[in-house]
């Protein structure tokens, strides 16, 4: 069965930031036959860094492997289309989300 781990980002997101808020993520996925989902809530997020998307998605191509897919939850309409190009570069399976009941829904039926 795969787990479904939630990180809330908050405030102006820099790759600093983004990347103390995934090093728990990151010690879930060193242990041995992991797989997780997960959700990002980033409805507090005002904003982020060139650097932090940068990051987020080379983050999401070292680690596709063992994260089965990805809802972010937001309420800001220009970041899906930033969402779905992130998919995109990544080869991650990722999706936006305004409501996060429908993310969770769509992690449990995600392949």
């Amino acid at each position: 069965m795969t787990e479904t781990v939630t990180i809330t980002l908050e405030g102006n997101l820099s790759a600093g930031s983004l990347s103390d808020a995934l090093k728990p993520l990151g010690a879930r996925l060193e242990e041995p036959a992991a797989k997780v989902s997960v959700v990002f809530d980033v409805r507090t997020m005002t904003g982020y860094d060139v650097d932090a998307r940068h990051a987020f998605v080379d983050w999401h191509r070292r680690h596709k492997d063992r994260v089965r897919a990805v809802a972010i939850v937001t309420d800001n309409s220009m970041w899906h289309v930033v969402i779905s190009a992130m998919s995109l570069a990544s080869g991650q399976q990722m999706k936006p989300f305004s409501d996060p009941s429908a993310a969770q829904e769509w992690l449990s039926r995600a392949r």
